[in-house]
């Protein structure tokens, strides 16, 4: 394989994963404000928090 195409891989693979976690954070957030407001912001967080982390120990 060539190295624009290796590249173009790598870099949609990278975009791909960084799209779905935000995604993820975004619907937790959603659905905290909808369902417990109250807990919004803590709740975001500390998925934020847990999903940094699991993304980091690959």
């Amino acid at each position: 394989m060539s190295f624009p195409a290796r590249w173009l891989r790598l870099q949609l693979r990278l975009l791909a994963s960084i799209v779905i976690y935000a995604v993820l954070i975004v619907s937790v957030a959603a659905l905290g404000g909808k369902f417990w407001p109250d807990y919004a912001w803590g709740v975001t967080a500390v998925f934020a928090v847990a999903i940094i982390w699991l993304a980091s120990r690959k």
